[in-house]
């Protein structure tokens, strides 16, 4: 007797990779349209994260053998992740960030500037932005920020303007065509974030503000459990500056005294039971020996904000590390090699295992680039 749907995608659920899936997908029709629908891709990616591929730097530099994502980063050999099918003149735009196989770009020089000696300012106000599917070639431009809304932030104010990408708000049908755009306006006493919604096919009429005072520096952006995270540096300390994209709220969490330096390097990740969880690099170097050290963030019995350490975890011996980013499952470090050697070499961290593993090596040069993570193209539906 045949199996029913319903039961099929329960079974498939449980396969433990994205690649398991394909070849599952491959056996029979009746499989390859349970696991290829919408819905049951939605599932699939809500329980397994698209494994990493890869750093997006004009092309994909894939993860190498023997890890076990170097097989399906090679599935996207010929993929054009580079988009050089966006509108002309194509050196116009800049790659600004990737999520869920789309790809976001905004014009890379000021309006009325001179090609040749601007490249690109921080405190200029992005109106313009370009959302592509590289996979299926597609691209879709944006409705310019309007006038109404930009004027909310003074040009003198600006400090740094960052727009990315995010998924769809609760309210909105999360198809795999679904995604917003946000653009987070940092000046010198507030910050400003405009969304656009593509169900809605606009920007959304009421930017959300939260008020800053004394910020030095926002660091590198993470996502866990829905929330976008930021590093927030002051004069004598540092905050967690978190956006809940459900509520649509920021909010500040308090960070621990660093092991080191004060300028830290860490990394926000998802831990269990809906917490956050934060990597640092131990400065303390034995026998020639990096640690990574990992606290979960928790409340105590008064509800003050605690951060619980967890053992740390030894790294390859003769690199020097710092943290490359975090996607598909994995926390992506960068070792530079302490003898002579005029390579890069790129160790990633299992998040359910806390296993390292080599991942990649470049020439003498550190890949500047997006983390890439995605589902095999068999089973990658068009995002546009």
């Amino acid at each position: 007797m045949a199996l029913p749907d319903e039961l099929l995608e329960e079974i498939f659920l449980r396969l433990p990779a994205a690649a398991d899936l394909a070849r599952a997908s491959a056996a029979c029709v009746s499989f390859r349209r349970v696991i290829t629908g919408h819905p049951f891709l939605r599932r699939f990616r809500t329980l397994h994260p698209p494994p990493l591929l890869g750093i997006l730097c004009g092309g994909l530099i894939p993860a190498q053998p023997p890890h076990p994502s170097a097989a399906a980063a090679a599935t996207y050999a010929d993929a054009d992740l580079s988009c050089s099918f966006m509108p002309p003149p194509r050196d116009r735009w800049r790659h600004r960030d990737v999520r869920d196989g789309r790809a976001l770009f905004s014009p890379r020089l000021r309006e009325g500037s001179d090609p040749f000696n601007s490249m690109y300012n921080p405190r200029d106000l992005v109106k313009e932005f370009v959302v592509c599917d590289p996979l299926h070639r597609r691209y879709l431009l944006l409705p310019a920020l309007p006038d109404h809304l930009a004027d909310l932030v003074h040009q003198l104010d600006i400090l740094e303007c960052e727009p990315f990408l995010a998924p769809p708000g609760d309210d909105e049908d999360s198809s795999f065509r679904d995604f917003r755009v946000m653009c987070l306006v940092r000046c010198t006493t507030k910050l400003v974030l405009f969304v656009f919604s593509s169900c809605a096919g606009q920007w959304l009429a009421d930017p959300i503000t939260f008020d800053v005072f004394g910020c030095v520096v926002a660091l590198r952006r993470y996502y866990a459990h829905a929330c976008f995270c930021w590093q927030v540096c002051y004069e004598d300390d540092a905050d967690m500056l978190v956006l809940d994209t459900r509520r649509m709220e920021f909010s500040t969490i308090h960070l621990p005294p660093p092991p080191g330096s004060y300028m830290r390097d860490m990394a926000i990740v998802e831990a269990e039971e809906g917490r956050f969880g934060m990597f640092t690099i131990s400065d303390q170097v034995k026998r020639g020996v990096y640690h990574l050290l990992y606290a979960t963030r928790c409340k105590d019995g008064n509800g003050a904000n605690q951060w619980q350490p967890k053992p740390p975890i030894s790294l390859p011996e003769n690199y020097r590390y710092c943290i490359k980013g975090v996607a598909g499952g994995y926390l992506l470090l960068t070792g530079y090699p302490k003898d002579d050697r005029p390579t890069i070499d790129y160790f990633s961290l299992d998040l359910q295992t806390f296993q390292v593993e080599w991942f990649c090596q470049t020439g003498d040069y550190v890949m500047i680039g997006h983390l890439y993570a995605d589902l095999p193209p068999s089973l990658s539906p068009p995002t546009l």
